[in-house]
């Protein structure tokens, strides 16, 4: 009896349009969907955790490829090419070499360092200044130090097979070898990140639906009545519809959380290895921006597949 109370009730409100605006309908409804997820803390945490986790692993690997991205910008400068010079050329031929080399557009910047110079920079950083002193030549070439002016892998070997046909070069030692390998690396976590993005969202949808299949079983005998008094389909998805975006919010703003916790870690655990290689950097999490993105989306994963469970279990309950 007090079912088929609340059954005309709902359904006379949803016809008084005269009476309660359309505005006022969906907030009672919504809040009616937040108070059943209260009154079932368990099993909606579980729903909401599960989507929260869900969320966060593609979320990581899309923010480690930003950080990744990131570091490849701070070291965009470390991709350099060494020509080392014949022990033959002289100080001024090796610094029209330099000069020339400027003159290439896939050339940033181009130093020469003589014999003389590398020897004396090689004695302060190694410490062997005593020992290099005491040789009666200089073992160390001249060269050209160049940074290209992209980060692209088969510019930067296109480059190096045009510098290894000048007469004055012995050999090329190029230095961006690992920064290449971050690079293919980021590629490679992007599309895992999509992948896996792929694979969590299809899955979102059986975890809500079949969560809002149990709610309409729950209520079938009130969705009966409600059908009995002229209810329509429409009308009766409503709360579930509120269900689905609620628990997608929810599991959003949890994921959130959890990166934030995760940042924190990782950041305190790193910043031993960052100091040996004298780096500023930090691990940076979503921004502002990233988590309301991954809020919405939780919300739209949610809503669909409220949507679509909803609509195809409800026609099946018949009055």
């Amino acid at each position: 009896m007090n079912k088929v109370k609340t059954a005309n009730r709902q359904n006379q409100a949803s016809h008084r349009g005269n009476d309660v605006s359309p505005l006022q309908i969906h907030r009672k409804i919504a809040l009616d969907s937040a108070k059943r997820l209260i009154l079932s803390p368990l099993s909606s945490s579980m729903t909401i955790v599960v989507i929260a986790v869900s969320l966060l692993l593609p979320a990581l690997l899309f923010g480690l490829n930003e950080n990744l991205q990131s570091i490849l910008l701070e070291f965009q400068n470390s991709a350099r090419i060494t020509l080392f010079l014949d022990n033959s050329v002289s100080e001024s031929q090796g610094q029209k070499v330099s000069d020339n080399l400027l003159t290439d557009n896939a050339i940033q910047s181009a130093t020469y360092v003589s014999a003389t110079k590398a020897l004396e920079e090689f004695s302060l950083s190694s410490g062997l200044g005593e020992v290099l002193r005491s040789l009666s030549s200089n073992p160390l070439p001249a060269a050209v130090i160049i940074t290209p002016a992209t980060l692209n892998t088969g510019e930067i070997n296109a480059l190096s097979q045009r510098l290894e046909t000048i007469s004055e070069v012995d050999f090329i030692q190029l230095d961006s070898q690992w920064i290449n390998r971050l690079s293919a690396l980021s590629d490679l976590i992007s599309i895992i990140g999509q992948l896996l993005a792929a694979i969590v969202i299809t899955g979102l949808f059986f975890i809500i639906g079949n969560t809002i299949k149990l709610s309409i079983e729950n209520r079938r005998q009130e969705i009966q009545v409600i059908k009995l008094v002229g209810g329509t389909d429409i009308y009766i998805a409503r709360p579930f519809l509120y269900t689905g975006l609620l628990f997608g919010i929810l599991g959003g703003s949890v994921a959130v959380f959890l990166q934030l916790i995760i940042l924190m870690v990782l950041n305190g655990s790193l910043q031993e290895l960052i100091q040996l290689y004298n780096s500023n950097f930090e691990l940076r999490g979503f921004g502002f921006f990233n988590s309301l993105s991954l809020v919405i989306t939780g919300a739209l994963v949610g809503w669909l597949g409220a949507f679509l469970a909803s609509f195809r279990y409800i026609r099946g309950v018949n009055p």
